[in-house]
């Protein structure tokens, strides 16, 4: 009997802890974003002490006028880094060019959860992740601002995804969007998975006009020391 009594309340015990899951109130955005920014910190010291390797896989693609692909270049390298700095990279295939010289010198996608120049507001949250709009406070955004959204794991508050528009970018690009996919790498450590970009560069008073798009994909990580 107690058994078929447990069996008749189960489907009403489970919803109602739905139910009541579904109605827990998401802390505050500056909470949120003070312990985002304190796994970051964290995050930055260890990178800077550790030495990984990584199977680098990128498509970058010239485009037409109509966006469809002009010409595309596929690179398959093997890079090491400790920190932010790049200590080699070994070019495994090159459908352009094969000479196996470094890439330095290449712009580091970033973010900063503590930034004045930006208002935030959770917009969205689902299991796993905290979603986050990100608008510049002045209007219009000024020269290399970002607009857009980040996840935020909700277990441990690290940098999930982000995913960007820069409306006036510096230099000569013109247009410019970026997103990009993060994981945890043996449960410490911050690195990339993905990252997809579009732009549009013009110089030399529009002579020089190219539009572009770019998908790279990070694999086989490996923590040196």
């Amino acid at each position: 009997m107690a058994v078929r009594m447990i069996l008749f309340l189960l489907p009403a015990m489970c919803g109602y802890m739905v139910a009541s899951a579904e109605n827990i109130e998401p802390p505050a955005i500056e909470d949120i974003l003070a312990r985002a920014d304190s796994v970051s910190r964290l995050d930055d010291s260890v990178r800077a002490e550790t030495t990984i390797r990584f199977k680098l896989f990128s498509v970058m693609n010239r485009l037409k006028g109509d966006n469809t692909v002009k010409e595309s270049d596929t690179t398959i390298a093997v890079v090491t880094m400790k920190g932010e700095e790049e200590i080699s990279r070994e070019i495994i295939y090159s459908s352009k060019n094969g000479d196996g010289k470094s890439k330095r010198g290449e712009k580091k996608a970033s973010f900063s959860f503590d930034d004045p120049a930006y208002n935030y507001s959770l917009t969205d949250s689902d299991e796993s992740s905290y979603k986050i709009s990100v608008v510049p406070k002045s209007s219009p955004p000024g020269e290399g601002e970002y607009a857009g959204t980040v996840e935020i794991d909700k277990q441990r508050f690290f940098l999930k995804r982000f995913d960007f528009d820069v409306p006036d970018p510096e230099g000569a690009l013109k247009e410019f969007a970026i997103d990009m996919d993060f994981e945890l790498l043996e449960g410490e450590l911050l690195v990339p998975v993905e990252m997809k970009m579009r732009g549009f560069v013009k110089a030399l008073m529009g002579i020089i006009r190219v539009r572009f798009s770019g998908e790279i994909r990070f694999s086989e990580y490996r923590i040196l020391e």
